[in-house]
């Protein structure tokens, strides 16, 4: 299930950022993409929120220290 939702936050972070290459991974964070500023961040939230039927909490929102920290989020929904 892990590997689907990660494919699933990939394509909505290479629709925002317009690259069909960028990959991410569990580790990747806001500075190691060039365009990920806080504006991006709640287009991200809310694409992703969008695609996967989930609004996440403010309180997950903002423990959100990487990627696999949000997909850790809707892994466990899902799995709920």
């Amino acid at each position: 299930m892990e590997s689907k939702i990660t494919q699933q936050v990939e394509r909505v972070f290479r629709r925002i950022f317009k690259d069909d290459s960028l990959l991410i991974t569990r580790a990747s964070k806001a500075s190691d993409i060039d365009m990920w500023d806080s504006l991006t961040h709640m287009e991200l939230i809310a694409e992703i929120e969008a695609e996967m039927g989930y609004e996440f909490t403010y309180e997950q929102v903002s423990s959100f220290s990487n990627v696999g920290d949000m997909i850790d989020v809707l892994v466990t929904r899902s799995n709920s």
